[in-house]
């Protein structure tokens, strides 16, 4: 096997702490996962911009109080495009809401990770509600059993 195989696979772990995190509630648990840069970016489902660390820590902050922060994530299709120090995740996803009766927002969201002192780091996520036709075809496949990919 190569080396760079396994690399590859932790940004995978990133991801997937990412989604850990989301479900665990913790702000400071789901910062430690971004780079430690002021480029790094969020694009909020809910269509906030936030630049830099700080102020991706006072959006999280800010939509967990409004209850926009979802309470957990299920990835339903995933695509993955790598290079040699990135790896750019494109995700459809359903986003659990606080409101116990409340139907999952249905979410495009693309992660770019970047590998920073020997770890896969978050630089920027870009979340869009999917169009409602599409969104509507994804729940249909779920609540019949079929899964994402069918």
């Amino acid at each position: 096997m190569p080396r760079f195989a396994r690399l590859f696979e932790a940004a995978a772990d990133t991801l997937n702490a990412f989604y850990q995190t989301v479900a665990d509630g913790s702000i400071d648990a789901l910062m430690a996962l971004w780079i430690d840069e002021e480029f790094a970016s969020y694009v909020h489902a809910g269509g906030a911009h936030w630049h830099g660390v700080d102020q991706i820590r006072a959006g999280l902050v800010a939509a967990a109080n409004a209850h926009t922060l979802p309470t957990a994530i299920e990835p339903l299709d995933v695509r993955v495009y790598d290079s040699l120090g990135t790896v750019v995740y494109t995700v459809a996803e359903a986003h659990r809401l606080p409101e116990p009766l409340a139907q999952p927002r249905m979410v495009y969201t693309t992660y770019v990770m970047v590998h920073e002192r020997g770890e896969w780091r978050i630089a920027h996520i870009h979340a869009s509600p999917m169009p409602e036709e599409t969104a509507s075809e994804f729940a249909a496949k779920i609540r019949h059993g079929q899964g994402a990919l069918h």
